[in-house]
């Protein structure tokens, strides 16, 4: 009976310890939660991956309720679901975003294809010198708009080259 004793107030003592050592703010899960959410924000998953963002969010805001109480051991494991959706919605939203990358850039070479078509078409065809003026407007404020649009791409990602079509060939403009 005395081992008994013994090995229950032993356990009770550890149940105890355990209980309470996860009663400090836990600031490794904190930060790590709110890098998971910035790389999840970066890839634009609230757009991409909305249900999962959402997800991660509920998470975040019940985990800084319990922080805000002081509630850390409640706290904790909003935190590691915080992180796992945040995580889940960057994976998905960079899946989707490269995808859609993929395809404008499709979208894009058939676009210049096509324009160089239309140019060459156009130098070759007998036309009067007034339609031939006014195609080459056109083709004008066609290379102005394409040049804008790469001009917005390379904002929105500086580290990407952008090649910008204009009515003689495709260049890369620098960063």
């Amino acid at each position: 009976m005395n081992k008994t004793f013994r090995i229950s107030t032993v356990v009770i003592f550890l149940s105890v310890i355990a209980f309470y050592g996860c009663s400090y703010r836990p600031t490794e899960q904190i930060e790590r939660a709110e890098k998971a959410m910035a790389q999840a924000q970066e890839q634009h998953a609230d757009e991409f991956s909305p249900n999962e963002w959402n997800s991660g969010m509920e998470a975040w805001n019940k985990a800084q309720e319990a922080l805000d109480q002081e509630r850390y051991s409640q706290a904790s494991p909003y935190l590691l679901k915080t992180m796992e959706q945040f995580n889940r919605a960057r994976d998905i939203a960079k899946g989707k975003r490269e995808a859609l990358l993929r395809e404008i850039q499709g979208l894009q070479t058939t676009i210049d294809i096509r324009y160089k078509g239309v140019k060459t078409s156009m130098e070759e065809a007998k036309l009067s010198s007034k339609v031939k003026k006014e195609l080459e407007a056109s083709c004008s404020e066609i290379d102005e708009a394409i040049i804008k649009i790469a001009n917005l791409k390379r904002l929105s990602n500086p580290m990407e080259t952008v090649w910008c079509w204009n009515s003689s060939h495709a260049s890369p403009i620098s960063s």
